[in-house]
This record gives structure tokens, C-alpha cells and sequence, in this order.
């Protein structure tokens, strides 16, 4: 059996010993809460066995540090029970999204990892000032305890940005650019390399798909056909968010059974909802059901689909994340011709806040609410505040 690897083994080198004379980490303490969530456990399950236990054994050490000595090391204090489970949930949440953000497992959270994951709080359209600044605390305490018991020197401060409510212009996507997006993500990608390892069934299928798409005898087709056949996974995951303001998660969720095409309605069942509260039943435009009727006839034919239900895989078949799809839409505004200023910092996220800033505005709050999936109308009411367009248009109009 080989060892396990030190959870903390590619932390900034330090000399392993407490900071002024503190001693080690006390005896494992008991804790009436799972120290691996289900949905942590369900993530780590992907990597492998070995990540759920060393996981374990890593928050087991974190916990009781910050049962002794979490409030005041110095003088021997820890966290009281209601904050120490408060930043156990909150630390789970924080190590799921490093874990898709680097897409592989660790618990090595460093500075850098911190600042972009309160950033990513800052962008949330459903997150308070308030809860940022928990989350902030949580990362300094685990920050605390690698301080003084592995010797890093992590001097962190979360930096929360003003709400969306204040008035600030965050970077969101312009409906502007709506289309150009759209565009860009019908000439990004092609179906299948000819030349790729396929099955010879996979090929077969793809040939006969292609052929039928160009109009041309399936005898006939070559690599040009192929590369001439644009896939329609890339214009069905743009088109579908420009909808619904899909969140990265949900991208990588969203599943075969969730596209109602009789309906025109993307439907997510509530043990699939982000927030775990209600089933949604989302329009869709009639062209939206028109492009995924096209990619599920393509994705049919791949041999990576076969036994799954994801309605949309990576090219190296794992589900999509924060990372693949702000990558994917990197590679869209680079190839494509968007009306977006170099100054602009543009994520997944900023379709959303753009399609529920164009909803709150033009369609009305109320309906806003169940297309983007907010827990309350509160958090749809904050992008009234933050569409330039249709404040340009009322000064135009006003006199």
C-alpha cells in the first residue's frame, strides 16, 4: 500500500513547529456534526476513496485545532460550538469550490485561492456584504491554524466589495453582446475530428450524421465534411444560458432529462436546484429548443455520452466547472467580435448577472425571480439598479 499524501505537502515550506511555544494540534476532539458532508463526500468520490478519508483526517485536525485554540491561540481558547460548526459548513463550501477551481483534489487553500473565491462571493447575485465577510472569516481561521502549525505566514484580509444595490457597475455581460456570443459559439468548433481515436461505430454514427446534416451521400463524406459540420454543443450551452442565466455549476448538472422541448422549457427538479428549494421550470426560446434538439441528435452519436445523462461533457469527458466554462468563454470573446471593453473583467458569471439584469428591467422583477432561480425577490430587486441602458433610455425620454 503506498502512503497517503500529506494533505498540507504543497504548502509554502515551513519548519512544522507552533508559533511562540504553542503546542502541537491537541487530541482529535469528537464533533456532533459529519466532519465530510454528503455533497463533499459525493465530490471527493470522483478522485477516489482515499480523498474522502484524508479529507477526513484533514478537517479532523483543522476542527480541533479550532476547538482549543481558534478564538486565541495564546491564551488557549477555541471557537464556541455554534461558530466552529458555522465555519465547518462554511469551510466545506470553500473546499468544494477549490477542488473544481483547480480541478483536482487538495486542501492546500493559499491567499490567491482566497481572493478569488471572494471575489466570486462579490459577484454573487444572491450574496449579502454580510455572509462575504463570513466566509472571509472562516478562510482566516483555517488560515490561523496553518499559521501556527505549519509554519506559513498568511497575513489575509477578505476584501468584500460594495453590493450591487449600492450602485456599483459590476462587469456584467451587455445585452449588446448577446448575440455576437451566440455567434461566436456557432463558428467556435466543429463535430469530432475524422481523424480522431474513435470506435468504428462512433464514426459510423458521425458519418451518418454528418451526411444527412450537409446533404450528401454518407459514401462521400471525408475529413473536409467533417470539419465543415459545426457541433451545436458550444450554441446550445450559450444559447441556453443567455435564457436562463445558467450558473457554472448548473452547466456542469444540467442533465438529458432536464430539456423539455415540447414545452420550450428547461425543467430542474429540486434535489438538482442550486439552492435546493424548488423545482424550476425555465423558459426557453423556441430557437433555444431548436438548437438543442440539433445537439442532442449529435451528441448521440458520441461514444463518451453512452451510459450518461449530463447533457453536456468537456471534451475530456468530465463534467463542465467554473474553470471550463469561463475557459470556454475566454476562447468565444478572443475568436468572436463582442462589444466589450478591454477593461472589462468578463466571467460565466457575468452572462447571468446580464440576462437577470435584462429580465429585472424589461420583463419585471416577479417573473426575473423564477426564470434565474432566486431564493427572493430581494435579490432580483438589485438589478433594477444597474442597467445604464434603460436609465440612458428614461433621460432620453424625460423631456
Amino acid at each position: 500500500m503506498t502512503n497517503q499524501p500529506d494533505p498540507l505537502d504543497n504548502l509554502p515550506a515551513g519548519d512544522g513547529t507552533p508559533r511562540d511555544g504553542l503546542p502541537p494540534a491537541p487530541e482529535s476532539v469528537d464533533f456532533d456534526f459529519p466532519l465530510v458532508s454528503e455533497r463533499s463526500r459525493e465530490d471527493l468520490e470522483a478522485y477516489g476513496l482515499n480523498m474522502v478519508e484524508d479529507y477526513h483526517d484533514f478537517k479532523q485536525e483543522v476542527l480541533s485545532w479550532l476547538a482549543t485554540y481558534g478564538k486565541n491561540p495564546e491564551k488557549g481558547q477555541g471557537l464556541a460550538e455554534s461558530t466552529l460548526q458555522s465555519t465547518h459548513y462554511k469551510l466545506e463550501i470553500v473546499f468544494r469550490w477549490l477542488w473544481e477551481d483547480e480541478d483536482a483534489y487538495t486542501t492546500a487553500l493559499t491567499p490567491d485561492h482566497a481572493d478569488r473565491f471572494i471575489r466570486l462571493l462579490n459577484r454573487s447575485d444572491e450574496m449579502a456584504d454580510s455572509s462575504v465577510l463570513h466566509y472571509g472569516k472562516a478562510v482566516q481561521r483555517l488560515f490561523k491554524y496553518q499559521n501556527q502549525i505549519h509554519g506559513t505566514d498568511y497575513d489575509w484580509e477578505p476584501k468584500p466589495e460594495l453590493s450591487q444595490a449600492t450602485g456599483d457597475e459590476r462587469d456584467y455581460l451587455r445585452r449588446t453582446a448577446f448575440k455576437p456570443l451566440y455567434q461566436a459559439a456557432l463558428e467556435y468548433n466543429s463535430v469530432k475530428s475524422y481523424h480522431s481515436e474513435m470506435s468504428t461505430e462512433e464514426r459510423d454514427r458521425l458519418k451518418t450524421h454528418v451526411s444527412q446534416r450537409l446533404g450528401i451521400p454518407k459514401a462521400e463524406v471525408g475529413p473536409e465534411h467533417f470539419e465543415q459540420a459545426n457541433s451545436w454543443k458550444e450554441p446550445s450551452i450559450i444559447a441556453v444560458t443567455l435564457d436562463t442565466g445558467l450558473r457554472p455549476i448548473e452547466v456542469g448538472r444540467a442533465s438529458t432529462d432536464w430539456v423539455n422541448l415540447e414545452n420550450n422549457e428547461l425543467n430542474i427538479p429540486k434535489d438538482e436546484s442550486t439552492k435546493n428549494e424548488a423545482h424550476w421550470n425555465c423558459s426557453i426560446k423556441k430557437r433555444t429548443s431548436r438548437v438543442l434538439e440539433r445537439w442532442l441528435e449529435e451528441r448521440a452519436t458520441y461514444d463518451k455520452y453512452n451510459g450518461r445523462n449530463e447533457l453536456w461533457l468537456t471534451k475530456q469527458g468530465s463534467k463542465y466547472s467554473s474553470k471550463s466554462c469561463n475557459y470556454l468563454l475566454s476562447r468565444l470573446v478572443d475568436e468572436g467580435n463582442l462589444p466589450i471593453p478591454d477593461h472589462k473583467e468578463i466571467t460565466w458569471y457575468s452572462i447571468r448577472h446580464g440576462v437577470a439584469t435584462y429580465w429585472a428591467n424589461h420583463i419585471g422583477p416577479h417573473h426575473a425571480k423564477e426564470q434565474l432561480r432566486h431564493k427572493s425577490v430581494t435579490t432580483t430587486m438589485k438589478y433594477l439598479h444597474s442597467d445604464a441602458e434603460t436609465r440612458n433610455d428614461a433621460a432620453e425620454q424625460i423631456w
